[in-house]
């Protein structure tokens, strides 16, 4: 990670901190530019926001994902009104329609997103401990290199 890079990523969060919500990738751009005299292209910025949910703490995952929601459910809940009340508008109410449900979809591909960063963090918080009761044994080593993947002579003896 460059200095610019990380200079970035705190503009972009102290923007998001300060608007509640995840702006556009544009409008993104726009403030970075007027507020920190940042220059950067709105494709990095998209990159910057598919930020690795992993590496986010609890508390910032939490306003993240409710953040992202929220602007999803506000758009769909727009799409989803106009589609009903454009009734005299056959081709702008397809539109809302489609876009309805291109929302929804995006809205499940986020959940699942958020849904496996959640498994992960729950994954790595969780301590690996390993107990033995009686006298340890020897392992056997060719299934553990097996295992591993290391096992390079198929015909080494088990060990016992």
């Amino acid at each position: 990670m460059t200095v610019a890079q990380e200079k970035r990523w705190q503009a972009e969060y102290e923007i998001i901190k300060s608007l509640g919500s995840v702006p556009s990738c544009r409008e993104m751009q726009r403030l970075l530019k007027n507020e920190y005299g940042i220059i950067a292209n709105h494709n990095t910025i998209n990159a910057d926001l598919k930020l690795n949910l992993e590496s986010l703490s609890k508390e910032d995952y939490n306003n993240e994902k409710s953040s992202i929601l929220k602007m999803i459910n506000d758009e769909i809940n727009i799409a989803h009104g106009i589609a009903t009340s454009a009734l005299d508008e056959p081709e702008i109410q397809l539109k809302a329609m489609n876009t309805v449900s291109k929302l929804s979809k995006t809205k499940s591909e986020i959940l699942i997103k958020f849904k496996k960063a959640q498994a992960q963090i729950s994954k790595e918080e969780k301590p690996e401990i390993n107990i033995f009761i009686g006298e340890p044994r020897k392992i056997n080593e060719k299934r553990f290199k097996k295992l591993d993947g290391v096992l390079q002579d198929e015909n080494t003896e088990m060990d016992k």
